[in-house]
């Protein structure tokens, strides 16, 4: 897979080919101080977390990924490469950030210095 696929099963993004992009595992843990003083973490797992800083994004798509984020909550099924293979995990998707709007070469509205961020709604143990 060479191409991240953002969908809700009614309706699809796929962003640009050869996106380079962060994908960070997160802690997820519990910390206590005990009567001692002493402090414990309990690591329940990790949940992954992925910035996308899709560069551009044309009108269409834009409005197709909003539409999806308020009509699910912002939990959308994002395909992926990992290190590990390619991945398909459900996600809670934050409405991406803009930087400015432009029209490209042929006059088509374009987003640019959009970002997507999400995370992980599963957290796995390890």
């Amino acid at each position: 897979m060479r191409r991240i696929i953002i969908t809700d099963n009614i309706d699809t993004v796929t962003l640009n080919r050869d996106l380079i992009f962060d994908l960070t595992p997160e802690e997820v843990s519990k910390e206590a101080v005990m009567a001692s003083g002493r402090t414990v973490k309990d690591v329940i797992g990790y949940k992954d977390s992925l910035k996308l800083p899709v560069g551009y994004l044309s009108l269409d798509d834009n409005s197709k990924l909003c539409k999806m984020i308020k009509r699910n909550a912002g939990l959308l099924t994002i395909s992926y490469p990992s290190p590990t293979g390619d991945k398909t995990q459900q996600f809670i998707v934050e409405p991406p950030t803009y930087t400015t709007f432009d029209y490209d070469d042929e006059g088509v509205a374009i987003w640019k210095g959009v970002t997507i961020s999400a995370k992980t709604l599963e957290v796995v143990a390890e």
